[in-house]
Order: C-alpha cells, then sequence, then structure tokens
C-alpha cells in the first residue's frame, strides 16, 4: 500500500501535482493541528492551502481558490470570507446559514470526513 502524505501551504508558495487540492480560509490554529493530525493517517495524499488575513496576500489566496477541488471557510472569520461562498465547490462553517449556493458543515474537519467515507467506500 502507498504510503499517502499531504502538503500544507502557505503564501506565497504553490505546489504543482495532481493531489486532490484544498484551501482552508481563517480556520484557527487548533483546527490546523487537528487536521494536520488526521492527515497522517488520511486515506489520500492532499495538497492544503492554509489562509488567514493576517497573511495579507490576496492575490495569493485569489489563485489558491481557481486552482482547488473545494474551498471550505470559517465564515466566523471576518466579512471577506463570505465573497468565497458563491459557488457549489466550497463549504463553510461557523455561526451564520449563508443563502448561497455554498454547503454548511458543521466544521472543519467534517469535510474530510465525508471525503474520507467517500474514498473507503468506493
Amino acid at each position: 500500500m502507498e504510503k499517502m502524505y499531504s502538503n500544507f501551504v502557505t503564501p506565497p508558495d504553490f505546489v504543482t501535482d495532481s493531489f486532490h487540492t484544498i484551501t482552508v480560509i481563517e480556520a484557527t490554529t487548533q483546527e490546523v493541528e487537528l487536521l494536520g493530525k488526521m492527515c497522517q493517517s488520511y486515506p489520500e495524499s492532499l495538497n492544503i492551502y492554509l489562509y488567514k488575513k493576517e497573511m495579507d496576500n490576496v492575490l495569493w489566496l485569489e489563485q489558491a481558490v481557481k486552482s482547488s477541488n473545494i474551498v471550505i471557510a470559517n465564515i466566523d472569520g471576518g466579512d471577506y470570507v463570505e465573497n468565497y461562498c458563491v459557488q457549489d465547490n466550497v463549504y463553510y462553517y461557523g455561526s451564520k446559514i449563508l443563502a448561497c449556493p455554498a454547503n454548511k458543515i458543521d466544521s472543519l474537519l467534517r469535510y474530510f470526513a465525508l471525503r474520507a467515507t467517500e474514498i473507503n467506500n468506493s
């Protein structure tokens, strides 16, 4: 069985491989740590672009979103986050409920649990 690994990427870097790519916007430090632990035994290799407003690189974020299969946004991370909830490949979590094509989930890790189940059942 092939060993899986994941790339965690922040501005200004990008990776160019064929892994499933996810941009995560405004995750907390604790959420990123839990995600890192989960990825150690995840059933596929991933590219995970991480962005927080303090990184101050909107051009990088826009390029990361464009190159991602999925975007996961913490809607409580600031008003700018709602701008990324206009497509159906976006999942969002937090205290607000938006009227948009994005998918509401209860936590950052929920998407990864759903995908792992899908992979394991295929």
